[in-house]
C-alpha cells in the first residue's frame, strides 16, 4: 500500500485532521511530479489523498487515476465528498469510470450523522448535505464506497447514531470504518482525543448495530482489548498475524499496561500520540 498527498489544501477545517496546516508547501506537486512519484511506488494499492484531492484540476486528477490503472495499480480515492456534490453528472460519471478502471473505490471521510454536529467538526456549513448527496450519487453510479468515520471527543457518544444513519440513508455502502482520531498534524496534542475506555461502549453499540443491519465494518487506531466481542474487527490484527510491516508499527507502541494482555502478539499497542495525551491505557479490558 502506498500513499500520495497531492497537496495540503483542503475545503474543510476538521478538528481531527492529521495532516499539517494548509498553507502551500514548498515544492508542492503538479501532474508531472505526481505521476513520477506514483511510478516509483511498489505495485498494489495507491491511496490518493490531500488535503482534498478534488481541489486538483479535474483533468489532472483523472490522469493520475488512469495512470494508476494503466500501470496495474489499484486506487483508493480519499475525499470529504463536498466537491463531488457540485459536479456535473458527466464529470461524476467520468470520475467513477476512472476509479473503476483502476479496480478501485472511493473513501469518503464522513464525520457526523447530522448537519449540526458535522459543522462543529468540519467548520463548514452545508458540508453535511453536500457529502450525503455525493455518497448517494457515487453509489448510484455503481462505485464501491467506503466511509471513514473518525471518532473524536465531539462525536464519540454518537457513534451508534452514525451507524444507524449510514445503514438507513446510505444504502449500498461497501463498508464502514470507525477510525479513532490521530493526534498528529493539525490535531497534535488534541483536546478532541477521548479516552479509549470512555469511547468504547458507544463504539461497541455501533458495531452491534452494523452487524444487525448487515453493514460490513472494521476499526482502526483503538486496540482490540477495548473492542470486547468485536476484537477481530481491529484492522491491525491481520497485519500482525501476517508479519506485515507498515505505519502501524511506527505510529503505535506497546506500553507497560499491555503486559499480560491476550492480544499482546496480535496488537502493535496504542498510538504514541494517544499516550502523549492520556499517558496510559486506563480502563482497558483484561483479555
Amino acid at each position: 500500500m502506498s500513499l500520495i498527498h497531492l497537496f495540503r489544501r483542503c475545503n474543510q477545517k476538521c478538528v481531527f485532521c492529521s495532516y499539517p496546516a494548509d498553507a502551500k508547501a514548498e515544492g508542492e506537486g503538479n501532474i508531472g511530479s505526481w505521476l513520477k512519484e506514483i511510478a516509483g511506488m511498489k505495485p498494489g494499492l495507491v491511496q490518493i489523498s490531500g488535503g482534498e484531492p478534488l481541489l486538483a484540476d479535474f483533468g489532472d486528477l483523472i490522469k493520475v487515476i488512469t495512470f494508476c490503472a494503466r500501470t496495474g495499480r489499484t486506487v483508493e480515492l480519499q475525499t470529504n465528498g463536498v466537491l463531488i456534490a457540485g459536479m456535473k453528472p458527466a464529470e461524476r460519471a467520468i470520475l467513477v469510470k476512472a476509479v473503476h478502471s483502476a479496480k478501485g473505490y472511493f473513501n469518503f471521510n464522513f464525520p457526523a450523522h447530522n448537519a449540526a454536529l458535522d459543522f462543529k467538526i468540519t467548520g463548514i456549513k452545508g458540508a453535511f448535505a453536500a457529502r450525503t448527496k455525493a455518497v448517494k450519487k457515487i453509489i448510484s453510479l455503481g462505485a464501491q464506497v467506503r466511509l471513514t468515520h473518525v471518532i473524536s471527543e465531539l462525536n464519540c457518544k454518537k457513534t451508534a447514531c452514525f451507524a444507524a444513519f449510514a445503514a438507513k440513508k446510505l444504502t449500498g455502502l461497501s463498508w464502514l470504518q470507525f477510525s479513532f482520531i490521530k493526534g498528529i498534524g493539525r490535531a497534535e496534542g488534541s483536546r478532541f482525543t477521548p479516552e479509549y475506555h470512555k469511547a468504547a461502549p458507544y463504539l461497541l453499540k455501533a458495531l452491534d448495530l452494523c452487524g444487525k443491519k448487515g453493514l460490513k465494518c472494521d476499526v482502526d487506531h483503538i486496540p482490540p482489548c477495548f473492542l470486547g466481542r468485536h476484537h477481530a474487527k481491529n484492522v491491525d490484527m491481520a497485519k500482525m498475524r501476517a508479519g506485515i510491516k507498515g505505519p502501524h508499527l511506527d505510529e503505535k507502541e506497546k506500553v507497560p499496561q499491555c503486559k499480560g494482555c491476550g492480544f499482546f502478539r496480535l496488537c502493535p499497542g496504542p498510538r504514541k500520540d494517544y499516550i502523549a495525551v492520556h499517558h496510559s491505557l486506563r480502563g482497558r479490558n483484561q483479555v
